[in-house]
């Protein structure tokens, strides 16, 4: 019963602040990927899969120290990870998006690098100081039991991330395939506008103007 209760306050935060704070990121880049269905899909695998891993890592860093989370939580070396991964991907999509394209294969350069920005923009993102991860860090550091820590962080990681998925998944991604399908001519147009919001929003976040 307590880990259904961890869940829904897990879905209460992804219901409310989780998806107004990963638009700035997520909406440019489905804008630059809308026309590829699979593709968006693992973008959106792996930049809240790694949220899942972060909640899970808060969970377990509490049961050991819940000072320390806290501390780590409210410092704001976490922003500035952030802001430099976005930043970072956002240079590298536009370089890319300059550059003329050419056939690569499955493990390319570009798919590796991709995949860490998205995975570490998922993952710093996710420590941010608010109630409901405060609760986590509280409950997983009465516990006496680090299994149940861990499952702790994965039930809350999982309803952070569940209705984000879903409204970037059928909601905005309809939207940004729709305008990069009516827009095909102008894609490289579009992948550049994209990570020039993303470059921008970087060093927001970076100076901690934005908060995500």
């Amino acid at each position: 019963m307590i880990f259904l209760s961890i869940f829904f306050m897990g879905l209460q935060l992804g219901a409310t602040a989780c998806a107004i704070s990963c638009m700035p990121v997520m909406s440019p880049v489905l804008l630059a990927n809308g026309e590829n269905k699979s593709r968006t899909l693992k973008i959106l695998i792996q930049f809240f899969g790694a949220k899942v891993v972060a909640y899970t890592l808060i969970a377990v860093l509490a049961f050991f120290g819940a000072g320390l989370v806290k501390s780590m939580i409210e410092n704001s070396f976490f922003s500035q990870i952030l802001g430099t991964s976005i930043i970072l991907l956002g240079s590298w999509l536009f370089f890319t998006a300059l550059r003329v394209k050419k056939s690569c294969i499955k493990d390319c350069t570009s798919s590796k690098i991709s995949t860490l920005g998205y995975l570490g923009i998922g993952f710093f993102s996710s420590f941010s100081f608010c109630a409901p991860t405060m609760s986590l860090v509280l409950l997983s550091s009465t516990t006496i039991d680090f299994s149940i820590s861990l499952l702790y962080g994965i039930s809350f990681g999982l309803g952070v991330v569940l209705i984000p998925f879903l409204f970037f998944y059928l909601f905005v991604f309809k939207i940004s395939s729709s305008i990069a399908m009516q827009l095909a001519k102008y894609k490289k147009h579009i992948e550049i506008f994209a990570s020039l919001v993303l470059i921008i929003i970087g060093f927001l976040v970076y100076y901690q103007y934005l908060k995500l």
